[in-house]
């Protein structure tokens, strides 16, 4: 089982910015800013989450109601 590390502001930034990208295009050209490969997005019944394809790399959550 792997370990997501949680980013910085600044890469969260990025990768939210990835997640609009996501959802609006249904892929997309931002890669990671910690590695360089690339972004899944996954949409669940209580949130979203942005991730790297990369073991052991960045994840970054959104929850709503």
């Amino acid at each position: 089982m792997t370990t997501k590390i949680r980013a910085t502001k600044e890469e969260a930034l990025i990768m939210l910015n990835a997640q609009k990208d996501y959802i609006k295009r249904g892929n997309t050209a931002i890669k990671c800013p910690r590695c360089g490969k690339f972004l899944e997005y996954k949409c669940g019944p209580t949130g979203e989450s942005i991730y790297c394809l990369g073991e052991e790399c960045i994840e970054v959550n959104t929850r709503g109601i």
